[in-house]
């Protein structure tokens, strides 16, 4: 593999620090930033100031000339000015703007209370404060700030509306999207519920409430049937009423089809049931759309990009849904020939077609989805470093010397890209890009392909010095490098393997500490040395060793029934004396069997490595079988 002259990638790296020095706040930026954190008080003040005016030209008997400029709008209607600029704060989403927005609201109500204004702050600014909060990307819980700001409301006299309980809802939504703990999302999605329960009550409810209710229960640990409960009210609620407020939409839909997505990837022994469930929420949505029964429900891009992201979490079970993924494709492109713009075929729906080809096993066909993304004339559907990596991995599972060819041109092909595009990052390789290729190499029979993994692995600590932090390489990528040794033909592999073994343990760097994995993987290289020089079998045999005195004893590690497998096949090729071979699997049977470890594959390597022990132990254990 020749060197990849990612030189670019340093240089970006270099140039991006460069970059961001000119980011720091001078005298003149200080200065803007704390006039636009004055932006509150200023509007507050100039409110009082024009009505102060206003109130002494009132007191004046001059009349009124009759080309007297007219009282500005935030005169004639402070209110409406107060609500425009608390909704200007709550879509800016600049840093602090919902304190700042929740600051002038009170401002404005001490100013009605003293007299300044008759009307007091009304439902639309209460409003608009809440979903300051809601959009706020610094407050981890805007939910307890909404319910704060709502108790406030009813103490003003100011009862909250749809709007205000359907942002409440958002607030629950957006804190669920951060992957609560358990105990903290069943609260939320039980408030969910009681929410729109009480909304129901009160006549307040709409297809909005519903719909981000449906969100919370998709992205929580709900079973889709409890999301399929609730569709299935807001269909026979607005079947009985035709109440135009609680008609089901593609987007009510959408939401129980993400829940049937997501619970694909909770549950992948079931995960091919699901992606049919999710296909069949298409297929009543098209029935009620030709029906004439809901002119509101048709199946867009995202209807069908999430039926194929299910097929392909269930791909790698099943077959076969790779295949339903692509017919999914081709009913999309049919449909958008049609005449129906809607459902045209993204970026996202090609990527999720590579990705259920790539876990199938088919990789050659991804490669051909993402030829044909390269050769379409639209920008938007260039393929980026997702779609690459899928391919790539689809190679990398598969293996064999082809696919670690292929994974290597296209890892080839992402930095020329990269690079011609002056560090362009659509297609930059990533962590993940890396590590496919190492698979790859790993389980391929090329020549000196453990040496490739070890370069790539030296050209991500290279980068990752040079300020690509998110290139730095991890464990796992260490053992597929020790992997890619063991399964390599190098005559010195366990030599290499322990000086990565030997480099993780001197690094200090906690994200590349050695795990049973490494010692593992260490053993297998030695266990595989096939050299016919008496002195590298013999270092072979005492790293192997070394490894599994280690996995017994480092922090954190602990042996597997692997780890005994690979070791017993250490004694069968390496301790040549019958004799001493027996002695030590008689030990390390013991071992294995005061650990609860022996398993057939176990049981197995042991009737290869000493038929004479396997008949001892096995019988043994037979006999004390017929005792119990």
């Amino acid at each position: 593999m020749r060197a990849r002259p990612l030189c670019v990638l340093v240089a970006a790296a270099s140039s991006a620090s460069t970059c961001r020095s000119f980011s720091t706040p001078n005298d003149a930026t200080r200065g803007r930033r704390r006039r636009r954190y004055d932006f509150a008080d200023k509007v507050v003040e100039d409110a009082v100031i024009k009505d102060v005016k206003l109130k002494r030209q009132t007191r004046t008997t001059t009349p009124k000339a009759l080309n007297t400029r007219e009282k500005s709008f935030s005169q004639r209607d402070p209110i409406r000015s107060l609500n425009m600029n608390l909704d200007y704060l709550a879509k800016s989403q600049q840093k602090d703007s919902a304190l700042r927005a929740e600051e002038m609201l009170k401002r404005i109500q001490a100013l009605h209370s003293d007299g300044y204004y008759e009307k007091a702050p009304d439902v639309v600014s209460w409003n608009s404060v809440i979903n300051a909060y809601a959009q706020s990307k610094s407050i981890e819980t805007p939910s307890s700030h909404a319910r704060r700001l709502m108790e406030q409301m009813k103490e003003s006299d100011v009862e909250p509306n749809t709007v205000t309980y359907n942002t409440l809802l958002r607030c629950l939504l957006k804190e669920i999207k951060r992957r609560q703990p358990l105990k903290r999302e069943s609260g939320i999605v039980s408030e969910a519920k009681e929410i729109v329960s009480k909304m129901q009550e009160n006549d307040l409810v709409n297809t909005v409430s519903f719909n981000t209710l449906l969100s919370i229960l998709a992205k929580s640990n709900e079973a889709p049937s409890v999301s399929e409960t609730y569709l299935d009210h807001m269909i026979e609620t607005y079947r009985s009423t035709q109440n135009k407020k609680i008609q089901p939409d593609t987007t009510s839909f959408n939401a129980l089809i993400e829940a049937y997505v997501n619970e694909c990837k909770r549950n992948r022994k079931a995960a091919a049931g699901m992606a049919e469930r999710a296909e069949a929420v298409i297929g009543r949505m098209v029935q009620m759309y030709k029906s004439g029964e809901n002119d509101n429900v048709r199946p867009d891009v995202v209807s069908f990009t999430s039926v194929i992201n299910a097929y392909a979490t269930a791909s790698s079970r099943r077959k076969k849904c790779a295949s339903q993924a692509l017919e999914t494709l081709d009913k999309m492109q049919r449909i958008c020939d049609d005449g129906d713009r809607r459902v045209k075929p993204n970026k996202r729906t090609y990527t999720a077609v590579i990705n259920a080809l790539s876990r199938a096993g088919k990789p050659e066909r991804a490669d051909e989805i993402l030829r044909k993304m390269l050769q379409s004339n639209n920008n938007k559907l260039q393929p980026d470093t997702m779609c690459y990596t899928s391919v790539i991995d689809g190679y990398a599972r598969k293996g064999g010397e082809e696919s670690a060819f292929r994974a290597e041109e296209l890892l080839r092909e992402m930095e020329d890209t990269y690079n011609s595009q002056g560090g362009s990052y659509l297609t930059k390789p990533n962590f993940r890009t890396y590590r496919a290729v190492i698979t790859a190499l790993g389980k391929s029979t090329q020549p000196r392909s453990a040496e490739k993994c070890e370069q790539i692995l030296n050209e991500m600590e290279s980068y990752a010095s040079h300020g690509m932090k998110d290139l730095a390489p991890n464990t796992i990528v260490y053992n597929a490098v020790i992997d890619a040794y063991a399964r390599s033909q190098t005559e010195s592999k366990a030599y290499r393997a322990e000086l990565l073994l030997e480099k993780m343990l001197d690094s200090g760097n906690p994200m590349i500490n050695p795990d049973t994995v490494t010692f593992n993987s260490v053993i297998k290289a030695s266990a595989l040395s096939s050299s016919e020089d008496a002195d590298v079998r013999k270092e072979a045999y005492l790293i192997g060793l070394n490894a599994f005195k280690n996995v017994h004893s480092y922090d954190g590690c602990r042996p597997t029934s692997v780890t005994y497998v690979h070791f017993l096949r250490l004694l069968q090729n390496l301790v040549q004396d019958a004799s001493s071979r027996d002695i030590m699997t008689e030990k390390v049977m013991g071992l294995c069997r005061s650990s609860g470890l022996v398993n057939e594959a176990v049981e197995s390597q042991l009737k290869k490595t000493s038929p004479t022990v396997a008949r001892r132990i096995l019988l043994s254990s037979g006999n004390d079988g017929n005792n119990d």
